[in-house]
């Protein structure tokens, strides 16, 4: 059930991305930040629910975090391995679901 949300989610998340995409192009540069916006809420919204959140720390940390996990992966590291280097350096358990949040939300053009 829990799958059937986030699959549910990522594709409203998609659709309004897409909406926004094309306010992009009548309305011009506004649309990136808006996007931004979104996308950001959506992950702190995800890792929310999922019960995912990183212990002790802000939102601002874990935006910044979820962005250092798009970083890594788009440099290569294996998506096995950050999910350990995440539950390592927060030390939780939910590395899996902060993970999968960031790539849908916050690096959707990453290809595992």
């Amino acid at each position: 059930m829990a799958i059937n949300r986030i699959r549910l989610r990522a594709f409203a998340i998609a659709g309004a991305a897409t909406l926004v995409a094309l306010g992009g192009v009548v309305v011009g540069g506004a649309a990136a930040t808006a996007d931004t916006g979104t996308a950001e809420a959506a992950f702190v919204d995800e890792i929310g629910v999922n019960n995912a959140t990183l212990p002790g720390r802000s939102t601002a940390e874990m935006i910044a975090a979820g962005y250092a996990t798009c970083d890594h992966l788009r440099g290569g590291v294996p998506v096995l391995d950050e999910i350990s280097a995440v539950e390592r350096t927060y030390r939780f358990d939910q590395g899996t679901l902060f993970v999968s949040a960031a790539t849908t939300n916050l690096c959707p053009d990453f290809a595992s």
